[in-house]
């Protein structure tokens, strides 16, 4: 859950916690891009909101393995190219001290490396990552039976006690 003082607004674009409200507009728009419809719920959301209404969202699911993943990132078709998936990952993971692995497409994985995300093998994941990567990986070969393209997926993982080690190494090196 993302912190009230995390709010951002930018010009006419708000990026804020989900509430209750935007439980159904959640749902709607990661349904509309074929995304992992499971778990999708409102307090591990946060939505970015213009005079139109939500026109994005992001998660960051809780694992019963204790793992958390970056998922659900959505922005309405109509609001792309603005950067607001930059600005809702921003303040997503924005003081994120814990391990945080997410499932994309292969060939948007390099768009993740500025927020430190490096591409990991499935048997790296924790198991309830590696279990929504098999899911999405097996929905992708369906979509050949519907003629659509295969996307490969990958694992990106995000480990910040790595980036704090080697940040203290270099400092007193």
């Amino acid at each position: 859950v993302v912190p009230l003082f995390l709010m951002r607004q930018h010009s006419q674009l708000t990026i804020r916690p989900a509430t209750e409200t935007d439980q159904v507009a959640i749902r709607t728009l990661v349904r509309s891009e074929r995304l992992n419809p499971h778990r999708l719920d409102w307090p591990n959301f946060v939505v970015a909101v213009d005079q139109r209404g939500l026109v994005g969202a992001v998660q960051l699911r809780k694992h019963w393995d204790g793992s958390r993943e970056l998922g659900s990132l959505v922005v309405r078709k109509e609001a792309r190219r603005q950067a607001i998936a930059s600005k809702l990952i921003d303040t997503l993971i924005a003081g994120a001290n814990e391990r945080v692995l997410m499932v994309t497409a292969e060939a948007f994985a390099a768009r993740y490396e500025r927020w430190g995300f490096r591409r990991i093998e499935p048997a790296a994941a924790p198991a309830a990552v590696r279990r929504n990567y098999r899911i999405g990986s097996f929905m992708s070969i369906t979509a050949l039976f519907k003629l659509r393209r295969i996307r490969r997926l990958v694992i990106l993982d995000r480990d910040t006690s790595a980036s704090l080690r080697s940040t203290s190494i270099n400092a007193s090196a």
